[in-house]
C-alpha cells in the first residue's frame, strides 16, 4: 500500500511541476482589479487568510486551540498515508468517503465528497489561478509556481484547524489529490477560460475580524459563487453560493447593471455529527465584486450576518485613505456584533 501511494504522490508532484511551468505567460482570466467591493480587497494575502481560517466558522467542531499540536497531527498523517488509510478501514472505504461513492450500503459516509470537489478542487483551484494572475500582473517571478506553493501551504494550514473533528484521511485526500487536481484544472488557459465563460465563478469572502476581548476571529468564511449561463436570460440567471453555507436561487440584473441575488439552503452547524440548519441570503454585486450581503441563520452562531464592502457606503468622492468594510451581526442569543476592516486581511470587531 505504501509503495503504491508513493508512486501516486510522485505522479502528483510531476503533474504539479508541469502545471506550474516557471516561464509561461498565461492569459488573465479571473483577476480583474477593481476599486470597489470584495475585489478591492483581493490579493494573495487576503485570499490566503480567508481560505485558511474558513472552517473556524463551524465553532462547534473547529477551533484554533492547540493549533501547533494539530498541525503535527496533519504532518504525521501525511507522512504515512498508506497506514492511515488502512487504519480508517482500507482503500475501498477511503475511495467511498473521499473520492467516489462506491459503497452504496454506506452512502452516508460520502458526505466529504461535496467539499472535496466543490471547495478544495473547484474553489481552491480558482484561487490558485487568480493568485497566479495577480503575481503575473505584479511582476512576481515564477507567478504560477509561486501560487502553486502558496496554495499547498494554505491547504496544509487549513487542515490543522479541522483536527481532531475530521478523519486522518481527510488531509490525505485534500493535499495529495484534490488541491493538486485543482491546480492542474486551472493551469490550462483553455480549461480556465471555459470554466469562466460557462460558470462565471468568483469567491465572496466575509470580512474577517479579530475580537480582542475574546481572542478569536469573528465573521470568518470563504464562499464561491457560480452563475452558469445555462438557462440564463438577459436579466436573470441561476445563482449558487457554495461553501460551508450552501444557498441556491436567482440573480436579477438591475437597470444599473448591478445584480441582486438571493438564495435558500442550509448552513453547517457541526461536523461529526453532521448538523445543518435552514438558511437564506441576499447579495448585491457589481461586475462580480460583492458590495453587500445579508445571511440569516448562517454559520458561527450568527442569526444575522451583514457585510458591507468598500464602495457600497463611500465612493471615490470621499477619498478615503483605505478601503473601508463594515460587519454587523446578531448572535443566536441576541447579542450584537460589529466590526470594521481597513483594507487589511483582518479588521477589528467585537461581540457585545
Amino acid at each position: 500500500m505504501n509503495s503504491r501511494f508513493r508512486c501516486f504522490c510522485a505522479a502528483l508532484v510531476i503533474s504539479f511541476a508541469s502545471s506550474t511551468a516557471l516561464a509561461d505567460e498565461k492569459a488573465v482570466i479571473f483577476y480583474a482589479p477593481k476599486e470597489y467591493g470584495s475585489e478591492a480587497l483581493f490579493n494573495p494575502l487576503t485570499s490566503f487568510s480567508s481560505y485558511t481560517v474558513d472552517s473556524l466558522q463551524v465553532k462547534r467542531s473547529f477551533s484554533s486551540d492547540n493549533y501547533r499540536d494539530k498541525l503535527r497531527i496533519v504532518r504525521d498523517n501525511l507522512r504515512s498515508p498508506g497506514n492511515r488509510i488502512d487504519e480508517e478501514g482500507g482503500t475501498r472505504r477511503f475511495i467511498n468517503t473521499e473520492i467516489f461513492p462506491v459503497d452504496l450500503d454506506n452512502i452516508s459516509d460520502s458526505s466529504a465528497l461535496l467539499p472535496n470537489y466543490g471547495l478544495h478542487l473547484f474553489g481552491g483551484g480558482m484561487l490558485y489561478r487568480k493568485n497566479a494572475e495577480w503575481f503575473q500582473q505584479h511582476d512576481v517571478p515564477w507567478p504560477y509556481f509561486t501560487s502553486g506553493v502558496l496554495s499547498m501551504v494554505t491547504e496544509f494550514l487549513a487542515e490543522g484547524f479541522e483536527k481532531p473533528a475530521t478523519d486522518s484521511t481527510d488531509e490525505i485526500a485534500d493535499i495529495y489529490l484534490f488541491r493538486p487536481l485543482g491546480i492542474w484544472l486551472y493551469s490550462s488557459d483553455k480549461r480556465a477560460r471555459w470554466i469562466k465563460e460557462e460558470l462565471d465563478p468568483v469567491e465572496w469572502p466575509h470580512l474577517t475580524m479579530y475580537d480582542a476581548a475574546e481572542n478569536e476571529l469573528l465573521n470568518v468564511g470563504m464562499n464561491y459563487v457560480v452563475r452558469p449561463r445555462w438557462l440564463a436570460t438577459e436579466d436573470r440567471r441561476l445563482f449558487a453560493y457554495l461553501g460551508i453555507t450552501n444557498l441556491f436561487g436567482l440573480s436579477h440584473r438591475m437597470a444599473s447593471g448591478d445584480e441582486l441575488s438571493w438564495g435558500l439552503g442550509v448552513s453547517t452547524e457541526s461536523i461529526n455529527p453532521n448538523k445543518v440548519r435552514a438558511s437564506a441570503g441576499a447579495f448585491y454585486d457589481r461586475n462580480n465584486s460583492l458590495l453587500a450581503s445579508l445571511i440569516v441563520r448562517g454559520t458561527e452562531g450568527l442569526a444575522v450576518r451583514a457585510n458591507v464592502y468598500p464602495g457600497a457606503l463611500f465612493d471615490e468622492r470621499y477619498e478615503l485613505p483605505f478601503p473601508l468594510g463594515l460587519f454587523i451581526g446578531v448572535t443566536d442569543d441576541g447579542d450584537p456584533a460589529f466590526g470594521l476592516q481597513f483594507g487589511l486581511p483582518v479588521g477589528l470587531g467585537a461581540t457585545f
